[in-house]
């Protein structure tokens, strides 16, 4: 991997000099899905906009256990670098018609057709894990966020999740909260907390509910690195992200990347988002 030296070296890539290969990317996503409106959002509850209509369309609730990339139906299709380049993410920008916060995330492995009465191990990767992770596969910085795709029951329960550790450390389990209003709906995407000490996943063996939240319903497990996020601090005002002067600094993209969006609204008004992503290549 080849690094941005300074701005010169930037300005040089982003103009198309040195291969740079510059792309710019516009999205837009509505709030429907498959042409249906979408489940109403909760104040400070991640919603996922894998499933929202919109360019550049919507992906599927996956059924079995499978490693998404940049050419699965709901990722933002950038192309892949050349030779040994490698692709950065140098701006990115977003207008939204409530407030929030956007985030891009590498959706590195997902699973779905979990239910919510079952209070029996439901297999997410298994042990051990196939599929295994094929990017980021140290997993530190990976984080693990449950998925409704079909509204589950109303009795709030304990989802307990099994995993390997960045350390590689297998079993570890930790504990989150599912079904009742703000954990049930569809397009919910909640995260599921590590274990103390732990920086991130390389493998999740399964999960198991404690009771039943009452209705079946559909959900799944993700495993995602985040890359960068978006505050959007007014509706229908740019909110924009220059990574050249702030944090995360200038993302990496692997070249396959599943590149995703997870939206954190401020009230129960689903987001429509237009945006636009810049990288380069070095």
């Amino acid at each position: 991997m080849a690094a941005i030296t300074d701005l010169g070296d930037l300005i040089n890539l982003a103009t198309g000099g040195n291969s740079g290969t510059p792309e710019n990317l516009f999205f837009f996503k509505n709030t429907r899905v498959a042409g249906a409106a979408a489940a109403s959002t909760i104040a400070g509850r991640g919603t996922s906009l894998w499933q929202y209509d919109g360019s550049y369309g919507a992906g599927a609730a996956p059924t079995t256990g499978a490693i998404p990339t940049r050419s699965t139906a709901g990722a933002i299709p950038f192309t892949a670098p050349g030779g040994s380049r490698s692709k950065y993410l140098i701006q990115a920008g977003a207008t939204s018609s409530v407030v929030g916060t956007l985030l891009i995330y590498d959706r590195l492995y997902h699973i779905g057709n979990l239910s919510g009465t079952s209070i029996v191990d439901q297999t997410v990767q298994g042990s051990p894990a196939s599929p295994a992770l094929t990017r980021n596969t140290g997993g530190v910085g990976n984080m693990a966020f449950y998925e409704i795709y079909t509204q589950i029951g109303t009795t709030s329960t304990t989802l307990t999740m099994t995993y390997t550790d960045d350390a590689g450390n297998a079993s570890q389990t930790t504990t989150v909260n599912i079904g009742t209003t703000g954990f049930r709906e569809a397009q919910r995407m909640q995260r599921i907390p590590l274990a103390s000490g732990d920086k991130g996943i390389q493998a999740i063996e399964k999960v198991r509910l404690t009771a039943t939240t009452g209705t079946a319903g559909n959900f799944g497990i993700i495993i995602a690195r985040p890359i960068a996020y978006i505050p959007l601090s007014a509706a229908g005002m740019l909110g924009m992200r220059d990574y050249t002067t702030g944090l995360p600094g200038i993302p990496t993209v692997d070249s396959d990347a599943c590149l995703a969006m997870m939206f954190i609204p401020t009230s129960t008004t689903g987001p429509e988002l237009f945006g636009a992503f810049s990288f380069v290549e070095k």
